[in-house]
């Protein structure tokens, strides 16, 4: 591929130039010129004569104070008057954009995060962009990750540990697992050992899911309790133990003030953490809703979870 090596011309008008021209053209004098351009009276005579010397013709033609455009200067003005409006209308996306009245925020997460987290931060996120159009769908692991990857302008959230080369992962909290079982079940202890529970009725989640890699590095060394029923999700998991069906590990945020009235409750000894992380693609930068988005997750996060 060649390129052209020539020196690029000098434009004949500089912005500056085209920016006092268009003032005295709409003002229609020097001095109310110069008001429209917050600039001194000088100032605007100065640029007017170095424009017209550069061009070699006059832009006006002086007569008894008033400035006439001269035929050559409404050509001109013409053109100006059609580039300012293409100016304004990126001026006015822009100012769209920085008042969210523009784009889409698109957020897909973990389905234990959909249930009260999530939404509690976009209802105070629309607070601040109430025009912003959101697309929100909390998506399994499996469909999660793809999504990021290849949709367009995806912000990922998830409780599970995400490594890929082409995703950026910022963290954004650690929680401890709980262990809910059915009401009255566990007495009234203030938290259970995992060693407890290798005799109970016990929900478990696929090895090879997440989740279930998350309890598996809980357990350790430890003998992992053969479940009466496994599934794939928390969710599922916490509706079993309301219906007395057998205890199970959950991550917090599937538990609702509802849920927390019908099921025990208890922290795990010594706690077992889990992390959750914003992720998206590498190739797409975040928007700036998105960024915003992000500081208003950490501060609910923030606020829900605090960090020691």
């Amino acid at each position: 591929m060649e390129f052209d090596n020539a020196p690029q011309r000098r434009l004949a008008m500089s912005l500056r130039q085209i920016e006092v021209f268009r003032a005295i053209m709409i003002a229609g004098s020097i001095s109310e010129a110069a008001r429209l351009l917050f600039v001194a009276q000088p100032s605007v005579t100065r640029v007017l004569q170095v424009t017209e010397d550069r061009l070699g013709f006059p832009l006006f033609e002086r007569s008894r104070g008033r400035l006439h455009p001269t035929p050559e200067a409404r050509r001109i003005f013409e053109e100006v008057e059609s580039a300012y409006a293409g100016v304004q209308r990126v001026d006015e996306l822009v100012q769209a954009l920085i008042e969210g009245r523009s784009g889409k925020l698109n957020i897909v997460c973990s389905p234990s995060l959909g249930v009260h987290l999530m939404p509690h931060a976009i209802a105070r996120f629309n607070r601040q962009y109430p025009a912003l159009p959101i697309h929100f769908e909390p998506l399994t692991h499996n469909n999660l990750i793809p999504r990021v990857l290849f949709g367009k302008n995806y912000l990922g959230v998830s409780m599970f540990d995400v490594t890929h080369p082409n995703l950026e992962v910022e963290p954004l909290s650690r929680v401890p697992l709980m262990c809910v079982a059915p009401r009255g079940r566990l007495g009234k202890r203030s938290s259970v050992t995992l060693d407890e529970l290798k005799d109970e009725r016990w929900i478990d989640y696929g090895h090879e899911t997440p989740l279930g890699q998350i309890v598996g590095a809980a357990f350790g060394g430890m003998r992992r309790p053969a479940p009466i029923v496994e599934v794939r999700s928390a969710l599922t998991a916490c509706q079993l133990v309301r219906e007395g069906v057998g205890i199970a590990l959950v991550d917090p945020f599937c538990i609702d003030g509802t849920l927390h009235d019908s099921i025990d409750v208890k922290p795990v000894e010594p706690p077992r953490m889990l992390s959750v992380h914003a992720l998206y693609a590498r190739s797409e930068p975040l928007s700036h809703p998105a960024h915003g988005f992000l500081k208003v997750l950490r501060a609910v996060f923030e606020e829900a979870y605090p960090q020691r």
